[in-house]
Formats: C-alpha cells, structure tokens, sequence
C-alpha cells in the first residue's frame, strides 16, 4: 500500500494547486462547529424556532437548493414534523402522569424522580 501511495496522507509532497486536509475528520471545524456557534449566538430560542434556525441554515449553505416552496409542499408544510412531535409530546406526558390529560395522580406516594422535559433551563423570553 505504501508502493501505491494509499497508506499515509503526508509521505507525498502537494501537487501545485493542491489542499492537503490537517486532519482525516471531515467534521472537524465544518458543519456542526458553524451550527453550534449558530445556536449558541441565539441560545434564547424556543426548541421549535431552533430548529428552524438549523434548517435554514443548511438550507442556505446547500451547493444546489430547492425551491424553498417546493421543500415545504414534500413536507406538507411543516405540519407532519409538527404532529409527530406533539404526539410524542403526548405519549411522555401520558407516561409519565398515567392520565391523557396530564393532570398528576390523585393520590401519590412520592416526588416523581423521572425525567419530565418541562423542568430545567427555560428559553424564550420572560413573560
């Protein structure tokens, strides 16, 4: 593999022109760093407006986008991924409180020590 020049990127000298990469992780300072910083620089959004953030983002920095029009008819308008979510929404709030309406238990025997994603660091703006 060596003979043939495969096994190590550095044992060749660059052509004229050409880009030798620092590292073999493509990832690496690429995409997820640029939408991190994205995320970070509006870290008051709620979940749904991040991301749509992220979306738009990609969207933007895609070599040959779609018609963005064209995007939200395949995605029948956002109106899928917005049912989806709120049916799991539903799903966790039912485990976790036994009861459709999400109204606690009548009678408990303890603080419930589970996960509930309703606690925790809020986002949005202070009403």
């Amino acid at each position: 593999m060596s003979q043939h020049g495969h096994l190590f990127a550095y044992l060749t000298q660059a052509k004229e022109g050409q880009r030798l990469e620092r590292t073999t992780n493509s990832l690496e300072g690429g995409v997820n760093s640029q939408i991190k910083k994205l995320m970070h620089a509006h870290r008051g959004l709620r979940d749904e407006q991040q991301r749509i953030a992220c979306d738009w983002w990609l969207y933007l920095h895609t070599q040959l986008p779609d018609d963005p029009v064209e995007i939200a008819r395949q995605q029948n308008w956002g109106q899928d991924a917005l049912a989806k979510a709120q049916t799991l929404a539903d799903q966790e709030t039912q485990a976790t409180s036994g009861h459709e309406d999400g109204r606690p238990a009548t009678y408990d025997s303890a603080i419930d020590t589970a996960y509930n994603h309703s606690m925790g660091i809020r986002k949005g703006h202070i009403r």
